[in-house]
């Protein structure tokens, strides 16, 4: 009897383990907040464990309604509590053509240091005071700083004197006094910094909003190439662009398509650097925007054949085969919401694959807007990620909001 007593201990806290373990995944898969369209029902992942409602609150399905659904596995574990918003269909036209860009740093990025060679000594004034790499230098005793040279006169005036420095670090805002040392190659003051102050280079746009005036490109974050932080936009704008060559990817060493700007006036002007994508509002419409197509929502996304709309050479894209092998939706999978193979054999006899330069790259299935490409998997450049529509959708409208002049 004893032994079937704890024979049975064991199953149960086998299976609380288990269920504690399930629990504990699906809270961290499943998304906080879910969309549905005007009439519909949110479909959630695992329906076979999910207690979820077979139609929508009554007075909460009208778009700009919302409500929450409690999830329970089998109907009776609490898993969490999600708010599903209900909203109507957005189009936007899907581009995949290149653009440039040119931007300007909010403060001026530290992405190096360097000894200081005094008399009779070697320091790092910056340093010592405690400023680190991937810092955002903003001010100069109070004078807000937009370029490299206007930090090098400003230390230049202090005489060696102090001068106080306001630090962006995170979310953080730091103040340091830091003591400039006179070099003795050529007798200029130094706080032992180097400092960043713009980026340019060549993404690929993902769709333009008629009704808004927004574009949206990239898929991720402008970075800098040092720190690989954010750079923090101040301005700027983009430009015309058009592919020349291609590096082509191969395992262990990703592909690059290589072009050049192309147009002398700008496009557009950028309003948000984000880990979502840079987006901003065209002025001008010369460059390539394609067809007026649904943004899907992330639970129309399936598995299975879609394709990529980007440009390998030129300025006018084409689209290309691709699978999509996994799709998630978890609040923990950021920017990396589906994997993306590429079967289509002309790119892969081109390219290899994914390589950069294609981030941004608009994905369509089934008729819809579904996502763009991301990054490319290091040791395999047939696959990378991509991150939904709807994302981007939601992010660019939160960052940006609408303009009334929208071209």
């Amino acid at each position: 009897m004893r032994k079937v007593v704890r024979a049975a201990a064991t199953v149960f806290d086998f299976l609380t383990v288990i269920t504690l373990l399930l629990i504990f995944y699906m809270e961290y898969e499943l998304p906080d907040q879910y969309y549905v369209l005007e009439g519909e029902t949110v479909r959630f992942s695992y329906p076979v464990l999910l207690d979820t409602p077979e139609q929508p609150l009554e007075g909460a399905e009208t778009a700009g309604e919302s409500y929450q659904v409690d999830l329970k596995l089998m109907g009776a574990i609490p898993i969490k509590t999600v708010e599903v918003s209900v909203v109507d269909r957005k189009m936007v036209r899907v581009s995949g053509a290149p653009f440039g860009i040119k931007m300007f740093t909010d403060g001026l990025m530290v992405v190096g240091m360097s000894e200081v060679t005094g008399e009779g000594q070697r320091i790092n004034p910056a340093r010592e005071a405690g400023v680190e790499i991937g810092d955002i230098i903003e001010t100069v005793n109070g004078v807000r700083l937009r370029t490299n040279e206007q930090l090098g006169e400003l230390v230049e005036q202090s005489g060696g004197e102090p001068v106080e420095l306001t630090v962006r670090r995170g979310e953080e805002q730091l103040t340091f006094q830091v003591r400039p040392v006179q070099s003795v190659g050529d007798r200029k003051y130094r706080l032992g910094v180097w400092v960043r102050d713009s980026s340019a280079g060549i993404g690929t746009m993902t769709y333009y909003d008629p009704n808004s005036g927004l574009f949206t490109g990239l898929g991720h974050a402008v970075c800098d190439v040092d720190t690989g932080e954010l750079m923090p936009l101040s301005d700027g704008e983009i430009v015309s662009a058009e592919i020349t060559g291609c590096k082509r990817g191969e395992s262990g060493e990703p592909g690059e398509l290589k072009g050049r700007f192309s147009g002398g006036s700008a496009l557009g002007w950028l309003s948000a650097n984000t880990p979502t994508g840079v987006y901003g509002y065209l002025q001008s419409r010369s460059v390539y925007l394609g067809e007026e197509v649904p943004v899907a929502l992330s639970h129309e996304v399936r598995p299975g054949r879609a394709v990529i709309r980007t440009t390998i050479s030129g300025s006018i894209p084409r689209e290309y085969e691709v699978e999509l092998e996994k799709i998630s939706t978890g609040r923990g999978a950021g920017g990396q919401n589906m994997i993306v193979h590429v079967t289509d054999p002309e790119l892969l006899a081109q390219t290899g694959g994914i390589v950069q330069g294609m981030s941004g790259s608009p994905i369509l299935q089934n008729g819809m807007l579904v996502g763009s490409v991301t990054h490319v998997f290091v040791n395999d450049p047939t696959r990378g990620f991509g991150i939904f529509a709807e994302t981007i959708y939601n992010d660019a409208k939160n960052m940006c909001g609408t303009v009334d002049n929208a071209a």
